[in-house]
């Protein structure tokens, strides 16, 4: 009896046991691939390509108006109507409902307003003004949360805009930022005048170089906390802290005050492409949990690659597909996977690199043991019948990541599904 009692505990017991096949695809130390990031571009490259940012950062507020039409910038009413959705109850959402999201869209307004503005603090851009989500069906393996398809993508502090109209209740503006459009509570912006901006733009700017960095007011009052990469105008030094340009609210009007930012916590843009800075930056991205555009203030894959290149001057657009547009592009979808590997290890430049598949991007960071890794926040593996193994952070892996999991789909590797790689930074 205690033999058989000990057997079927064993059993049990390597039955739960967590699952390890994955684990000798995975790197949690940057270190190795660090000696072969490529030196740092010089002073004339690194100028244009932060000019080239500049140009798209504040590009809101040279436009007189959005510059889409209201066909274009409602898209998502017109497409979400057609699909079954669901809500946070996991229940198909009432029509009732999602009508009267629509009819708070008010586009029948649309550009009628064309004013600046900025984000006060970090935010979300909703393709529909409301904070409720839509999923597609919860039972569904990859479906549910975090996917909420509502969520379009996060804005940080200090982000230029300019809005379109307001919603018939007044809560929310519909606005471009620098590189999408979307819904914001209005109690998240403020409007700016145009001697602002014209004082904004001209301030050189720090950026934040860790997450979670609490942002206070002239009084040290607590604001928010500032994701890796927000940027802020910098007026001078202080005794160890950058002196900076914080936001406040003000009868719907921007309100500015200057704050100190320990400079630890900081650094001048643009920063130089080298291992420290490299190093710094990626500590702060690797192992964060997926968040779906930018949910609950986590990063998705794009999201990732955007803020690992911004400190250093480079701007991306916001999704996978725009960002693997960027640069050079080369195609690599007709080639076999082992062929594949072989030309992104030979042509590549490690962290100036990314390889796009469907619906994902990845920072390319150079080759071990023969094989290509890249740093990517993912959600999961695809597996047989749908399902996903789910590693839900940012990781570096190789490109065969799951090929020893006997339910993973082996057409499903990101090795097989790279179609492109292309190079922003250069």
């Amino acid at each position: 009896m205690a033999a058989s009692l000990g057997l079927f505990l064993m059993l049990l017991l390597a039955g739960c046991a967590p699952k390890t096949p994955i684990t000798p695809h995975l790197q949690n130390d940057i270190t190795p691939f660090l000696k072969q990031l490529p030196s740092p571009v010089d002073a004339m490259r690194l100028h244009t390509r932060y000019a080239d940012m500049l140009e798209h950062r504040y590009r809101p507020w040279r436009l007189e108006a959005l510059d889409v039409t209201r066909e274009a910038a409602s898209w998502a009413e017109r497409f979400y109507a057609k699909k079954r959705v669901y809500g946070i109850n996991r229940l198909p959402l009432e029509r009732k409902r999602f009508n009267r999201w629509l009819r708070n869209g008010a586009f029948d307004d649309y550009n009628s307003l064309k004013r600046h503005a900025l984000t006060i603090h970090p935010t979300a851009l909703r393709l529909f003004p409301t904070k409720h989500p839509i999923f597609y069906d919860p039972s569904l393996e990859g479906e549910g949360y975090p996917f909420d398809y509502a969520q379009h993508s996060a804005l940080k502090a200090f982000t230029p805009l300019i809005v379109s109209h307001l919603s018939r209740d007044g809560g929310w503006a519909f606005v471009q930022s620098p590189f999408a459009l979307g819904w914001v509570p209005m109690r998240d912006i403020a409007f700016v005048s145009r001697e602002q901006i014209d004082t904004l733009m001209a301030l050189p700017l720090v950026v934040v170089m860790q997450d979670a960095l609490p942002i206070y007011d002239g009084r040290q009052r607590y604001l928010f906390s500032a994701k890796m990469a927000t940027m802020f105008p910098m007026i001078g030094e202080e005794d160890g802290f950058y002196k900076i340009v914080v936001p406040k609210r003000c009868d719907e009007k921007l309100a500015t005050e200057v704050s100190l930012l320990p400079k630890e916590s900081a650094e001048p843009m643009p920063l130089v492409m080298n291992a420290a800075h490299v190093r710094r930056v990626v500590s702060q991205l690797l192992g964060e949990p997926y968040g779906w555009g930018g949910m609950a203030e986590e990063r998705d894959c794009s999201a990732m690659t955007r803020d690992f290149f911004a400190p250093f001057g480079i701007w991306l657009p916001r999704n996978s597909r725009a960002q693997a547009r960027v640069g050079k592009v080369v195609d690599l979808h007709r080639m076999e996977a082992e062929a594949k590997e072989r030309y992104i290890i030979e042509h590549a430049i490690p962290f100036r690199t990314l390889l796009h598949l469907p619906g994902h991007i990845m920072l390319y960071v150079g080759h071990k043991d023969g094989h290509a890794w890249a740093m990517h926040n993912m959600w999961g593996i695809h597996t047989k019948g749908n399902g996903r193994y789910i590693i839900g952070k940012a990781v570096i892996s190789d490109l065969w990541l799951g090929r020893e999991l006997p339910e993973a789909e082996k057409n499903s590797l990101f090795i097989e599904k790279i179609e492109s790689i292309n190079f922003p930074a250069e």
